[in-house]
């Protein structure tokens, strides 16, 4: 190769260095994407006010919540009495409906046991949004979307939404392993009674 002695540049174990320019087609794309990373930093990470994915988010969450209320409000749910529910918490039948709901809808954040992965223990008797059977009830309709629990309310029914909330009220202090360490304000749990 004896047109290229000339441009060679540096040599290291046998390996040659030249000074050929990079091909105009890959130069394109590296201005190309430097401008394009410029603009991006400027239009969304630099943007202040209504632009930012920030207050977009915020927008979001709050349409989210209006469409949940607005739900709640042409359809209003009426929860079962306290009685009723902590009846439940001692029924086997209801138990077992409880049991398989939650498996299906809570088990992937809250744990099969009600330990908490993502989202809280339910067996202790913490709680950050009350922790009473008709607050228990209310979470599990309503959800809490800002904090990524979603409204069951609207894809189950009454009687699957009474039997969550009395297998969740039935494995109060269970103490399951690996358990998530208490979160909220310490409740103290409502004797289950059993059905009349």
């Amino acid at each position: 190769m004896p047109e290229y002695e000339d441009k060679v540049l540096h040599e290291a174990d046998g390996i040659r260095e030249y000074d050929n320019p990079m091909p105009g087609w890959l130069m394109a794309i590296f201005w190309g994407s430097l401008v394009f990373a410029a603009g991006y930093l400027i239009f969304y990470a630099l943007s202040f006010g209504e632009g930012t994915m920030e207050a977009e988010y915020r927008r979001e969450t709050e349409r989210a919540l209006a469409s949940v209320q607005a739900y709640f409000d042409a359809n209003p749910l009426v929860p079962p009495s306290a009685a009723a529910l902590l009846a439940g918490a001692a029924d086997p039948a209801v138990l077992q409906v409880g049991e398989a709901r939650f498996a299906r809808s809570c088990a992937s954040c809250h744990g099969e046991k009600a330990e908490g992965l993502i989202g809280p223990n339910l067996t202790d008797d913490h709680w950050l949004h009350g922790g009473s059977v008709d607050q228990i009830f209310q979470s599990i309709a309503k959800g809490w979307p800002a904090k990524g629990m979603p409204p069951w309310g609207r894809a189950l029914k009454p009687e699957e939404l009474a039997a969550v909330a009395s297998y969740v009220r039935s494995v109060q202090g269970s103490n399951p392993p690996n358990a998530r360490p208490p979160e909220g304000d310490p409740v103290a749990p409502e004797p289950i009674s059993p059905r009349s």
